[in-house]
Parts: C-alpha cells; sequence; structure tokens
C-alpha cells in the first residue's frame, strides 16, 4: 500500500512539472534589491514569475546606517540576482555579498550603468535620475531572459510598459523645466539631486549638502550662506530629506517657510504600494504644487 502511493505522488509530481515550457522557471526567480527603489522595477518586470524582497523599504531608515540582519542575509544567499545602488550607497551589499558566496549569482549595481559624465561628484542618490531607471530596468529584463527564455516574451512586453511609464517621467520633468526655466534652488541633502539636474536647476550650495549627507558639521559660513538665501529669497525652493532630520535641517526647514520660501520634502526609497515611475512623478508633482503655492514672508523671517 505505501509503495503504490509514492508511485501515485510521484506520477502526481511528474504530471505538475510536464507541462511547463522547456526553459521555464519551475519556481519564481528570487531576486534581492538592497532598496525598494530598485526592486520595484524588478517588480514590474518579472511579474508573477519572479519574487523579489527589498531589504529597505521604509522611509525612517537611514541607508549610511543600516544594519544587515540574520533574515537579509538569508534573502542575499538564497537571491539569484541581487540589485544595489552602488557608489557607497549600500556598502553593507557589499559585505553581505562577501559573506554569503553564491556560485551563479548575478549582481547589478545601478551606478555602473551610468556613463562617468553623468554622476556628480559624491552624490550617490542615482535612483533620481530617470535614466538610471531605464537602464536598470533594461539590465533587469535582460538577465530575467536569459535566466528563464520561456517567458522572454513576457519580460520584454513588461520592460517596455516600464519604459512607457518613465518616459512620462521624463515629459512630465521637461513641462516643470519649461514652467520654471534655469530655477535657482537649495537642499539640506543632495537626495533629489539628479532630478534636479534633469530638470536644468541650478543647484546651490552643494557643499553644505554632502556635508549634512556625510554626518559632517557645515561651517558657520556655509550655514549663514544659505540661511541668507532663504531670507532674501534668492531661492525659490528648499529640498529636504524627510527621513533624516536635524536640528539645522529643521532650522532651515522652518526658516524657509517663514521667508516664503517653497519647500518640497522628499524620500530615499520607492514605497511597497507604488511604482518607480509613479514614484518619480510624485516628487515632480509635489515640486510643481510648492511652486504654485502663493507664499509670503512673515515677520518671524528676520528674527
Amino acid at each position: 500500500m505505501l509503495r503504490l502511493l509514492r508511485c501515485v505522488l510521484l506520477a502526481l509530481v511528474c504530471a505538475g512539472t510536464s507541462g511547463l515550457p522547456a526553459g521555464a522557471a519551475a519556481t519564481p526567480l528570487r531576486i534581492v534589491a538592497a532598496e525598494s527603489s530598485y526592486g520595484a522595477i524588478a517588480a514590474a518586470i518579472g511579474g508573477s514569475h519572479v519574487h523579489v524582497v527589498s531589504l529597505i523599504s521604509r522611509p525612517d531608515i537611514d541607508p549610511h546606517a543600516f544594519e544587515a540582519t540574520p533574515q537579509a542575509a538569508r534573502s542575499v544567499a538564497a537571491a539569484r540576482l541581487v540589485l544595489m545602488n552602488g557608489l557607497g550607497y549600500d556598502a553593507w551589499m557589499r559585505r553581505l555579498l562577501a559573506a554569503n558566496p553564491v556560485r551563479g549569482r548575478s549582481v547589478l549595481v545601478a551606478a555602473d550603468l551610468l556613463p562617468a559624465r553623468r554622476l556628480p561628484d559624491d552624490n550617490p542618490h542615482v535612483f533620481y535620475d530617470p535614466q538610471v531607471g531605464l537602464r536598470m530596468a533594461a539590465a533587469i529584463a535582460d538577465w530575467l531572459r536569459r535566466a528563464d527564455p520561456a517567458h522572454a516574451a513576457a519580460y520584454s512586453a513588461a520592460e517596455q510598459r516600464l519604459r512607457q511609464r518613465i518616459d512620462s517621467v521624463l515629459q512630465r520633468a521637461a513641462a516643470l523645466a519649461r514652467a520654471h526655466p534655469g530655477l535657482r534652488v537649495t537642499a539640506t541633502e543632495p537626495v533629489w539631486g539628479y532630478m534636479v539636474r534633469q530638470l536644468g536647476w541650478h543647484d546651490l550650495h552643494q557643499a553644505l549638502q554632502l556635508r549634512v549627507m556625510n554626518g559632517s558639521e557645515p561651517s558657520p559660513r556655509e550655514i549663514a550662506s544659505l540661511e541668507s538665501d532663504l531670507r532674501r529669497r534668492r531661492v525659490a525652493l528648499l529640498i529636504h530629506n524627510r527621513q533624516v532630520e536635524s536640528p539645522l535641517t529643521r532650522s532651515l526647514l522652518q526658516l524657509a517657510r517663514h521667508c516664503g520660501v517653497a519647500t518640497l520634502g522628499v524620500d530615499e526609497y520607492a514605497p511597497a504600494d507604488i511604482g518607480y515611475a509613479q514614484w518619480l512623478l510624485q516628487g515632480l508633482d509635489a515640486a510643481s504644487a510648492a511652486l504654485a503655492r502663493p507664499r509670503h514672508a512673515d515677520a518671524r523671517c528676520h528674527d
């Protein structure tokens, strides 16, 4: 009886797998993204044929201080494809990869996909460059077609749909640039720096931004210069990182609001419930709305 039961189970297993097309993945391909911004791209292209884990997806996590957990290490060890940002932004992923070597695993680094001339010095936030999204999508789709050729057509179609959505981001950015040509802006950190560059805007006080990003104190002269530009409204927009706050960034944000300077809060990760292109569009729409809102300086501007 036991022997008969084993034969029946074996027959059911064979019947369940014999219908798979040649080259099809029997189970979803496991992909691990250091950040949800890249995980969202992989999920959009792979659909039901992939299982994507984004190690950082919550906007309250500082990527520079992220501590990898044993669960994260297990996810990386099981992954066939790993996506990361590079430029030191997620150096902890390099350590996870070294500690969990897997033969045949592929790694895609977003910063490596752009020519060096597009990389401003020391700014690792390349996910806000729509060109990074396009190139990452192409690289992921190419890997999936090779890893799972039976679903190559589905991956290509999904890549094309995502390219169209990112094209809409470029169109929206072009419209915003036309509405506010050559705008002078600044930021507490260079998180949105690549999008500012896409818009053709003038990004002021970059040295201060980099110091804040790296956890060092800007000089009194740098702080005074930025505060003066806010008080005199020599900048039209102050961009701030909603994930990382300090007494200095809170003070600058408060001063901008008192002096009638528009403000824009940005995050470093795409939320889990929206796609990569939609995330970029939301930032552009928020910037447009902030610039369109009437603002006036109050008495506290010069306190």
